[in-house]
C-alpha cells in the first residue's frame, strides 16, 4: 500500500507491503465544528468555573490578550482572533484598550511576515500588537519563586493592571503533559531563567535517573514541570482563558473558555478522549510524522513525535522521525549540545547548566540508546544528525529499507500525526478495566 504524507510544505510517498503493515494510527473521534463563530459564542456565554464574560470584560477595562507565536501556526490563530476581539467590543471594550502580546517564549522574534501570516492584516491594522522576548531584562519583571524555587520572571504587560486573556490549543505536549492554559506564561511570556528552571524539572531528580516518569504526555497530576508552569500562572491571575481543539488536518473540534486553570483541564479531558486511540498492539517499526508544515519546522519540533510513538515500539525496534526541519536544528546552541556525545555527558552538562536545546538533545540520545535504530527522515545535513546517535535519511522509503535490512519482514504501526495521538494498548485497557490484575 502506497501512503503520501506532508514534508514540510512538501510531500513524500512510501510503500509499506500489506502483509507487513500493523495499522495506521489516527486520532480524534469526534466531528469538526460546523459553527466556529457560534461555538466561540456559546463558550463565552458559559465559561467553564468563571463569571460571564461580559460581567468580567466591561467598557473602559484595558485588556490584555497573550496569542500564540509563529510555531503555533496549527492553532490558526488568525482564525479566531477577529472572532474574539469582536465579542470584547461587543462587551463595550474598544479596540483602542486591546493590545495583543506575541506569546515567544524561547522562540525567535518573528519578523513582520510572519506576525502577518499569523494574526492576519487586518487584525495587525485593528489593535496595538506586541512580541515578548525572554531575553530582555527590560521588558520582563520579578516576581519571587515559585513552590519549587524557580525564579519567576514574567513580561511587565501581563502585570500592568490590565486583564489578561491568555489563548492557545490544547494538544498533549512531550513533558509538560498538555500544551495551552498555563504554557502561554510559561514559556510563554516568561523569562530565560524561568523557563529554564522550569523546564529542568522533567529531569529526574537522581543523577542518571533520566526524564522524571510523570513528566510525560497526557499527565498533568504530579508532573512537576506542569504543576510549576500552574503556580506560575496563579500569581498573575489571568481573567480568562479561550483555548482550542483541532484535529489533525487543522479543523476546530472544541472551545474551552474561562477560569485559566479549570477551562484548560477541560479542554485537556476532551483532547484525552478524543485523541486516545486504541492500538492493536506494538509494532517492530514505528513511522512517527508531526504532519509537515508548520509543524516540522525544527528538530525541536520533529523530535516532539517521540514519545507517543514509542509507546506502540517493541524492544529493540527501530523508531523512524518524520521532519523536514527546513529552519535546521533549532536556532539555539544546538551544536554544541550534538558535539558532547552521549547522554551521560549530555546530562552532566544540563545539571551543571540547563538549556531548552540540551534537553531536546538528550532526550533524543537517551531514546537512541534505547531503541535498535533511531532515524530521522529530514533536510538535516547528515553529520548533524549521526552526533548523537540518529541515522538520518533523505526519505521515508530509504530508512524503511534500513529497517527492513535490520528486522526482516518486521511489522509497521504508521503515526502520521504522532504528536497529538494518545495510543491506548490492550494492556492499558485491560488494567483500566480489571484494576486486579496490577495486584
Amino acid at each position: 500500500m502506497r501512503f503520501a504524507w506532508p514534508f514540510g510544505g512538501t510531500e513524500q510517498s512510501f510503500e509499506v507491503p500489506d502483509r507487513l503493515l500493523l495499522e495506521t494510527v489516527t486520532g480524534e473521534r469526534v466531528p469538526p465544528l460546523s459553527d466556529l463563530g457560534g461555538a466561540l459564542r456559546g463558550a463565552l456565554e458559559k465559561p467553564v468555573a468563571s463569571p460571564h464574560f461580559r460581567q468580567l470584560f466591561r467598557p473602559g477595562d484595558k485588556v490584555l490578550a497573550v496569542v500564540p507565536d509563529y510555531h503555533r501556526m496549527w492553532v490558526r490563530t488568525s482564525a479566531w482572533l477577529p472572532l474574539l476581539l469582536n465579542e470584547l467590543n461587543r462587551a463595550g471594550v474598544s479596540d483602542r484598550d486591546i493590545e495583543l502580546l506575541v506569546a515567544t517564549g524561547t522562540h525567535p522574534r518573528p519578523s513582520w511576515k510572519e506576525l502577518l501570516e499569523m494574526l492576519g492584516e487586518r487584525v495587525m491594522g485593528r489593535v496595538r500588537v506586541s512580541v515578548h522576548d525572554a531575553r530582555d531584562p527590560a521588558g520582563l519583571a520579578r516576581m519571587g519563586e515559585s513552590a519549587a524555587g524557580t525564579p519567576i520572571h514574567i513580561n511587565r504587560l501581563a502585570l500592568s493592571g490590565r486583564r489578561v486573556i491568555l489563548t492557545g490549543g490544547v494538544v498533549p505536549h512531550a513533558f509538560a503533559g498538555f500544551g495551552g492554559g498555563r504554557k502561554a506564561v510559561v514559556p510563554g511570556i516568561a523569562g530565560m531563567r524561568t523557563i529554564l528552571a522550569n523546564h529542568r524539572l522533567a529531569l529526574h531528580p537522581q543523577k542518571g535517573g533520566g526524564i522524571h516518569p510523570l513528566a510525560a504526555p497526557g499527565v498533568l497530576d504530579g508532573n512537576p514541570v506542569s504543576e510549576d508552569m500552574e503556580d506560575i500562572a496563579s500569581r498573575i491571575n489571568p481573567s480568562f482563558i479561550v483555548n482550542f481543539a483541532l484535529s489533525e488536518e487543522g479543523d476546530f473540534l472544541g472551545v474551552f473558555a474561562g477560569h485559566w486553570k479549570e477551562a484548560h483541564r477541560a479542554g485537556c479531558r476532551f483532547v484525552e478522549e478524543a485523541f486516545r486511540v486504541p492500538v492493536r498492539g506494538k509494532a517492530d517499526i514505528v513511522v512517527a510524522s508531526r504532519g509537515g508544515h508548520p509543524m516540522d519546522l525544527t528538530f525541536y519540533q520533529a523530535f516532539q513525535s517521540h514519545a507517543n510513538a514509542q509507546a506502540v515500539l517493541k524492544p529493540g525496534g527501530v523508531l523512524i522521525m518524520v521532519g523536514e526541519c527546513s529552519e535546521g536544528v533549532g536556532g539555539y546552541d544546538f551544536e554544541r549540545w550534538f558535539d558532547l556525545g552521549g547522554p551521560e555527558a549530555i546530562e552532566e552538562e544540563l545539571r551543571r547548566e540547563f538549556t531548552v536545546p540540551g534537553f531536546v538533545v538528550y532526550r533524543a540520545a537517551l531514546l537512541a540508546r534505547r531503541v535498535r535504530r533511531l532515524i530521522l527522515v529530514s533536510g538535516l545535513p547528515p553529520e548533524t544528525v549521526r552526533r548523537i546517535g540518529i541515522t538520518p535519511h533523505p526519505t521515508i522509503d530509504c530508512a524503511l529499507r534500513e529497517a527492513w535490512s535490520l528486522l526482516p519482514e518486521g511489522k509497521v504501526t504508521l503515526m502520521p500525526h504522532a504528536s497529538q495521538t494518545i495510543p491506548s494498548l490492550p494492556e492499558d485497557r485491560l488494567r483500566s478495566a480489571y484494576p486486579e490484575v496490577n495486584r
